[in-house]
């Protein structure tokens, strides 16, 4: 077909009308998000902090697009369902993502970096970059606070990241049956904002590495938040000598973990799931459900630990059987069925935040060939969380998306036709007249406009 006929879609008739389309029609895009990315990001500086945490190793006489729009085009994407780095190169002359990185829409010398650059950007990382990266994340975290909060609680959690191919240290994992990364999540569980993110091969972490990555963020999060009470929250195997040690003898700082069973703790458990059997029994002979659950608590120290702590028991008993569970603490407080059914099983929200950042962010498209260029992905994919979540908390507060899950933003208020035209003073978006969220995305760009500062009196 001659490069001068315009290519004609055909639909089947309606309402008595033939119904033909083409691709003529001009300055339209189908992505209004990168407008409202662009307003979140100058408002909490993302890019910019993770620009400066990554070398630029490029000739600068060779450098068409500098870092920050780099990181910018590739996040705003990832954060608008464009997950892969391949989709770089069919927006790249997408005027509403030209315009999100800051760029006139139309000029064809102005078009954003092809997918080869965005490759070579992700592979171009080093391990310094990697740290500083993920440092700048917390950075983030902490800029997130207009003062220091009485206290916060970060959730640590590891999930599946299965690969297809033969990414380097990649490893089969028992647990998972797959092979896979094993990255680490740390998330705030009372606002859901991401803290760090770590990539990490397949095998299980040993208690030493988890307490290595999170000194680092509690020394970083001690330096702005002395006096801030932090409570470390993880399952099972988070219940390491290692990990334990660190929050006990830091100062204002609390751990609660999960904890397998073992035949001490049977032995302490068994006088109180005794009588949540006889409990049991007592209820399923008057016909009711026989379920119940007693909480009690104990000392208790492995023989690894330096000293002996809490441990929590949820005694329950189902009709399917006995169901006894272990929770270790270092606070003293709050009553025992406090710790376990309040402050320990709200550990799971974090779950949901990471699906969040799986699902519908895509942040195991780890495909990369050297295991460097996955972390650096991983970045990537979590500064795009990051600005969805903050989207939420700064714009969409008091909103019917208050709570909503990236991928329902995307496609009420990032998926909306657009006609740009571009005058010689101004830019001026048209949105459909039958947008059914126009009051929501009033509200929300307000809340995000920022004015152009007036230019300083040079006189």
């Amino acid at each position: 077909m001659s490069n001068s006929t315009p290519t004609q879609l055909r639909f089947a008739p309606s309402a008595g009308f033939s119904i033909r389309a083409d691709f003529a029609g001009g300055g339209l895009s189908s992505d209004l998000g990168p407008m409202l990315l662009r307003g979140i990001d100058r408002q909490i500086g993302l890019t910019a902090r993770l620009t400066s945490a990554i070398s630029d190793r490029r000739h600068p006489g060779y450098v068409q697009h500098p870092m920050r729009d780099l990181l910018t085009q590739r996040i705003f994407q990832i954060a608008s369902g464009y997950e892969d780095g391949n989709d770089s190169q069919s927006l790249r002359h997408d005027p509403m993502f030209r315009l999100g990185a800051g760029r006139t829409p139309f000029d064809p010398e102005d078009a954003l970096a092809s997918g080869a650059t965005i490759s070579r950007l992700e592979h171009a990382a080093s391990t310094r970059d990697i740290y500083r990266a993920s440092q700048a994340l917390v950075e983030q975290f902490i800029a997130g606070f207009a003062q220091p909060p009485a206290a916060l609680v970060l959730d640590m959690d590891h999930s599946e990241d299965a690969v297809y191919g033969q990414q380097p240290l990649a490893f089969y994992n028992h647990h998972y049956r797959s092979t896979c990364y094993l990255p680490l999540f740390i998330f705030d569980g009372l606002s859901g904002a991401l803290v760090t993110a770590v990539l990490r091969p397949g095998k299980r972490p040993t208690g030493a590495e988890n307490a290595m990555i999170m000194a680092r963020v509690l020394k970083l999060i001690r330096r702005h938040f002395p006096d801030t009470h932090i409570l470390v929250r993880g399952d099972g195997h988070f219940s390491t000598p290692e990990l334990m040690r660190l929050c006990a003898t830091m100062p204002n700082t609390d751990f609660l973990f999960g904890m397998t069973g073992n035949s001490v703790l049977n032995r302490l458990a068994e006088p109180v799931m005794q009588r949540a059997r006889t409990l049991a029994a007592t209820r399923q002979a008057l016909g009711e459900e026989a379920s119940i659950k007693l909480y009690d608590e104990f000392e208790y120290a492995a023989g690894s630990w330096h000293k002996p702590f809490r441990v929590v028991l949820k005694a329950e008993v189902m009709a399917l059987g006995d169901n006894p569970r272990f929770v270790v603490t270092s606070m003293n407080l709050p009553e025992p069925q406090t710790v376990y059914a309040d402050l320990y099983c709200a550990r799971g929200q974090a779950e949901n935040f990471i699906k969040q950042v799986k699902c519908d962010l895509a942040a195991d498209r780890t495909s990369c060939t050297t295991f460097l260029a996955n972390c650096m992905r991983l970045m990537l994919h979590c500064a795009a969380y990051v600005l969805h979540q903050q989207l939420r908390v700064h714009a969409l507060s008091y909103t019917e998306l208050a709570v909503a899950q990236p991928n329902t933003v995307i496609l009420k208020l990032f998926k909306v036709a657009t006609q740009i035209k571009q005058y010689k003073d101004r830019i001026v978006l048209h949105l459909p007249s039958a947008y059914p969220f126009k009051h929501l995305l009033h509200t929300l760009t307000e809340r995000l406009y920022i004015p152009k500062p007036p230019l300083a009196n040079s006189s």
